[in-house]
């Protein structure tokens, strides 16, 4: 009982000093946030790719060449894209088998980072698989992952000294997303994720109001590169399709300007 009363004596007597003090600034007690509520929600760890349709990969080729083309009613070139492979696999169904193939992994960049901006990432983000707002205090690098609409931040291994795989937006443009992240402070390097080896794919040009397209397939040891592949042309004109026997594909400016810039060339099986 004594050890009592002294205890409510003591916190009496403090009572009284403190007493008519004013309270302290809320900055004085709750640190201001640096992303002022506007930190984008990230998962840490690995997120399943993106799947992307063949028209949107092939838009995506058509615009980072800075080819010109008309404008197309709709979502655009997209929808433009999506009606002349449409046209196409109505009178060649196993075309359907042939899709556009991605140099990169879309919305996903590789970022080398100096160290103290990389402990920042590493104190910022949530547990590991789990997701909440993601703040690292380095200003510009903050105000850019909410911009492109980060995701997801993956810490790579150490041995990769100081790296990162993050995620954001797809439809955000990878090289101009990796030139804005290569000028920020703490940043060492920001490349795309590209995808190794080889495969099918498909390739569409349009000129003087027509869409060319080849659909490569391709099998037998893609990851090494390929070892078989077959070319298939076509032209869309109007809704009409024409499919062009390969060997008559030299003669035609748009198909030999295909061949020669992805070095396709035809190697049956059997051959």
């Amino acid at each position: 009982m004594i050890r009592i009363s002294v205890i409510a004596a003591f916190w009496m007597l403090v009572t009284a000093c403190f007493a008519g003090s004013p309270a302290p600034p809320p900055s004085a007690v709750v640190p201001a946030d640096p992303c002022d509520d506007k930190a984008p929600v990230v998962t840490r760890g690995s997120l399943e790719q993106t799947s992307e349709t063949d028209p949107v990969i092939l838009a995506r080729r058509i615009n980072e060449t800075g080819s010109e083309i008309p404008s197309f009613p709709g979502d655009g070139l997209i929808d433009e894209i999506g009606r002349v492979l449409g046209l196409i696999r109505a009178v060649s169904p196993e075309m359907a088998e042939v899709n556009a193939r991605p140099k990169w992994e879309p919305g996903t960049l590789i970022l080398g980072l100096e160290p103290s901006l990389f402990e920042a990432v590493s104190v910022g983000l949530p547990e590991e698989g789990a997701s909440g707002p993601f703040c690292t205090g380095y200003l510009e690098f903050d105000a850019l992952n909410a911009a492109v609409g980060l995701q997801g931040v993956e810490i790579l291994p150490f041995e990769y000294a100081f790296a990162i795989v993050i995620r954001f937006h797809p439809r955000e443009h990878v090289h101009s997303a990796a030139i804005s992240y290569h000028g920020i402070e703490g940043i060492i390097y920001a490349q795309p994720e590209f995808i190794l080896g080889d495969g099918s794919d498909i390739e569409v040009l349009w000129s003087d109001g027509k869409w060319y397209t080849v659909f490569r397939k391709a099998w037998g040891d893609c990851p090494s590169g390929c070892i078989f592949s077959e070319l298939h042309f076509f032209v869309e004109h109007e809704g009409d399709i024409e499919r062009i026997d390969p060997e008559h594909t030299e003669q035609i400016g748009e198909f030999a300007q295909f061949l020669a810039e992805r070095g396709w060339m035809q190697r049956p099986e059997g051959q």
